[in-house]
């Protein structure tokens, strides 16, 4: 056996640096008693933390990448087979619905169950669910698209809940929020990596093959979840079960003015975006006339961006919390103003990177507000609270664009949604104003 632990020294003799997150995960279970679920002595050595973090990481990555790349194929999927923005918006509503809905329960579910059974089985379910949905849409039409946006969405709030339960538990409090910034920093990475395996799969064999990959996704990181030590399911003596802790993490996020407010703007952002990806594809597909360049005006946004997040990660760091925020909103602002004006590939890749550009910016103010004015015992649970809510906002901002577009026509909703971001932006930038920027950390900002 590799690691500390081989050596037959505790992990407490080797403190872990700041943000290594699972380094010191479970180092306080090797040595006190722990409440629950320990393996009978001789079934497992303890575990290799080093070896568990990384598997944890690997397995939020890939479960990101398989989330992202189906929900972008199922809604392109439906565009193929002939649906508008209202079957686009049925979708992503249906799965984020799923997603805050299911939170809570989730979170009372993974404060009983075996963390290691929750984290493989809710990416088996969500394989086995993207791909019968890409085999069986062809004759089942909306209604499996349907079935599989719902499987998605409670998958990944079962699998949220068990991952957080794992921060929750096992990170010393003044290490979680590192924990959370390093778990959100592979959550971003997978989302990239989902996106762009979609856009290629589908690009070379149809959107059918884009749900099929994101569901070899899902099922690598069931089998990354399986290979976890049983001690991932230790428990501290103590401290509260998550779903308590969801409750009190609520109660605190609506609380302090700075992280109120960033959640609010965070919340109509993440609404103005939900309206947007009801429309994007269909206005690129049809109304631009993409079709077959659309995979690489996505791809090319989404190079553009990776390309600029030096730039964006920098400004989140050292600018003031109230510039960051405005320039999210504005850049959202931006995005579907050129999304309107776009005639070709350049302009919707352009549109497409702004919009990527906006919520970067705005997850990483939301992390750093945050570790400002969060308890640190709390900030597992405040996070996974503010992405129901924002889950809330997306699929009811998919609906209302959706609505919208019905009246005013796809090209005209452009022109709304930027009016909105744009007055968003000016509203909500002035409560922030005061929070100061700060220099960037060692490691080059926050990730």
């Amino acid at each position: 056996m590799r690691g500390p632990l081989a050596a037959g020294r505790t992990l407490c003799e080797r403190p872990a640096p700041i943000g290594a997150g699972l380094t010191r995960l479970m180092a306080r279970y090797l040595v006190t008693p722990v409440t629950r679920r320990r393996p009978p002595a001789g079934r497992a050595a303890p575990a290799d933390t080093a070896r568990e973090r990384s598997r944890l990481w690997l397995a939020q990555t890939l479960f990101a990448a398989a989330q992202t790349g189906g929900a972008v194929a199922l809604v392109w999927l439906a565009v193929t087979l002939g649906g508008g923005p209202s079957v686009a918006a049925g979708l992503i509503a249906t799965g984020l619905a799923a997603l805050a809905l299911g939170t809570a329960p989730a979170a009372w579910v993974a404060a009983r169950a075996p963390r290691r059974t929750l984290l493989w089985a809710s990416q088996g379910v969500a394989a086995l669910a993207l791909a019968g949905t890409a085999l069986a849409a062809p004759g089942g039409g909306v209604a499996v698209l349907t079935v599989g946006a719902a499987l998605l969405g409670a998958s990944r709030a079962t699998f949220d809940a068990a991952a957080t339960d794992v921060l929750h538990q096992l990170v010393a409090p003044e290490r979680q929020h590192d924990a959370c910034r390093d778990l959100t920093a592979r959550f971003t990475a997978g989302q990239a990596l989902g996106l762009a395996g979609a856009l290629i799969a589908g690009y070379e064999l149809g959107p059918a093959a884009a749900v099929l990959t994101a569901a070899a996704l899902a099922a690598a990181g069931a089998s990354a979840a399986g290979r976890h030590h049983p001690d991932i399911d230790l428990r501290t003596p103590g401290r509260p079960s998550l779903a308590r802790a969801l409750a009190r993490g609520a109660r605190r996020a609506a609380r302090p003015p700075l992280l109120r407010a960033t959640l609010i703007a965070g919340a109509v952002a993440v609404a103005i975006g939900g309206a947007q990806a009801a429309v994007l594809i269909v206005w690129l597909h049809d109304d631009v006339g993409l079709r077959g360049a659309l995979v690489p005006a996505l791809l090319a946004g989404l190079i553009a961006l990776r390309l600029g997040m030096p730039l964006v990660t920098r400004l989140a760091a050292r600018a003031r919390a109230g510039a960051v925020l405005a320039s999210a909103l504005a850049t959202q602002s931006a995005g579907a103003l050129v999304a309107r004006a776009a005639d070709g590939w350049a302009g919707s890749a352009s549109a497409y990177a702004l919009t990527l550009t906006a919520g970067a910016l705005l997850g990483a103010l939301v992390n750093r507000i945050r570790a400002a004015v969060a308890p640190p015992e709390l900030a597992p649970a405040v996070g996974l609270a503010a992405g129901a809510a924002w889950a809330i906002a997306a699929g009811a901002g998919a609906a209302a664009g959706a609505a919208l577009a019905g009246v005013v026509g796809l090209s005209s909703l452009h022109l709304w949604l930027a009016a909105t971001a744009g007055a968003a932006a000016l509203a909500a930038a002035a409560p922030l104003a005061r929070v100061p920027g700060r220099r960037a950390p060692a490691g080059g900002g926050p990730r």
